[in-house]
């Protein structure tokens, strides 16, 4: 039996506010929202978040005119850097004493703002930090080791996007497994196959993207093992003299990048490896539909959205076969050893020279993605929000 009770349900989505939704957990809180409102009409549901800079934060406010059905409401705090540092710190006032309240409450994106309420949901997106300390810098693995560990255990239940990302909570925090709920994520609804009135060629001039490309996309950092992509890139150029395909990444500039465009400049075919930087979706999702081919070669992923959008736009994709890739990617993708440079080249040049086994692959993950959605997401995450409100 259904409980009556409507409840006041607090999300917490300063990442969104504060670095849009072309970063994982902008991308997870923003499609989130969208999914919430989408099935849920009956509670009411409260966005808070505290941020600096206003140039995201219509992204929360459109969600009112997109769902003007349902029962939202914004508490957003807007303060200097160094006073919402300050604010961190001391822990002090609670945000009900800034006048937001709720029954239950999400907090997105590993962090828990100071609350006095006791019915916490915690995302942990991964626990990367702790896994590959060497791509990180030691005051971040040090703070996020300790705070995350804290959030985790004060949390009533905490979701995980991969049994992957599900184990490692339990084996680095010593967390129970049963309070941790494995829900799977989805790639946005506009990412999918284009008809080929749809092409906007102008996008690949403007990236000077000419002929036929391979495709990877992510932040410019360690983990992503960009370098490791160029020096895939440089053995298919040089043992196959006619394979001639652009390498195009796409993302911005993360941390510790500086070895990735070192890469860039020392190989021989720097000036067909072209990096975008930041791109809109809509420039994203035509990358995506006019490659030949997706290849991915990242050490580590909590979930992993990259290869799930490529795959939704009927991209054959190539991936590491690490943390949860194969969660996302099933079997309709060719998963290979992190690291392995050989077996990335010779795989790569296979699908882009087999037309056929491109369009094989290419119906396979239009398939496979569609096993995804964030309404499947909003559903279960709502199921939580039940189990720990005490609604059955």
């Amino acid at each position: 039996m259904t409980d009556p009770r409507k409840l006041k349900i607090g999300l917490e989505v300063s990442s969104l506010i504060n670095h849009g939704q072309d970063i994982g957990a902008g991308r997870y809180i923003l499609n989130l929202v969208k999914g919430l409102l989408s099935i849920d009409k009956k509670n009411e549901y409260i966005l808070f978040g505290t941020y600096s800079n206003s140039e995201y934060i219509e992204l929360a406010y459109s969600l009112r005119k997109e769902f003007a059905d349902a029962d939202i409401g914004f508490k957003f705090i807007k303060a200097s850097h160094k006073v919402l540092k300050l604010y961190e710190h001391l822990r002090f006032p609670p945000i009900e004493l800034l006048g937001f309240k709720a029954d239950i409450f999400h907090c997105m994106d590993y962090l828990i703002p100071p609350t006095l309420n006791k019915n916490i949901i915690l995302t942990i997106h991964d626990l990367a930090f702790m896994r590959f300390p060497e791509f990180n810098f030691d005051w971040f693995i040090k703070k996020y080791s300790l705070l995350v560990r804290k959030n985790a255990n004060i949390s009533s239940k905490i979701l995980a996007p991969s049994q992957s990302t599900a184990d490692d909570i339990h084996k680095y925090f010593e967390i129970e497994k049963d309070k941790i709920d494995v829900v799977h994520l989805a790639a946005g609804p506009d990412f999918k196959k284009l008809s080929s009135g749809e092409l906007d060629r102008k996008i690949l001039e403007k990236f000077n993207i000419n002929g036929p490309y391979l495709l990877s996309v992510g932040t410019i950092e360690p983990r992503k093992d960009f370098v490791t992509l160029i020096k895939v890139y440089d053995l298919a150029r040089k043992s196959h003299p006619d394979f001639k395909h652009r390498l195009v990444i796409a993302g911005r500039t993360g941390w510790k990048s500086e070895a990735t465009y070192s890469k860039r400049e020392s190989s021989p075919y720097k000036d067909d490896i072209i990096f975008t930087g930041r791109i809109t979706d809509r420039e994203l999702i035509q990358l995506y539909n006019q490659a030949d081919v997706f290849v991915y070669t990242s050490l580590f992923e909590g979930f992993g959205f990259p290869p799930l959008e490529a795959m939704g736009c009927g991209l054959p994709v190539i991936c590491s076969d690490s943390s949860s890739m194969k969660e996302v990617v099933g079997d309709v993708a060719v998963l290979l050893k992190p690291g392995d440079i050989s077996g990335f080249s010779n795989n790569m040049t296979r699908v882009c020279r087999d037309k056929d086994l491109r369009k094989k692959l290419s119906v396979a993950s239009v398939k496979r993605a569609g096993d995804f959605s964030w309404e499947k997401t909003a559903k279960r995450t709502l199921s939580v929000y039940r189990s720990v409100a005490d609604i059955h």
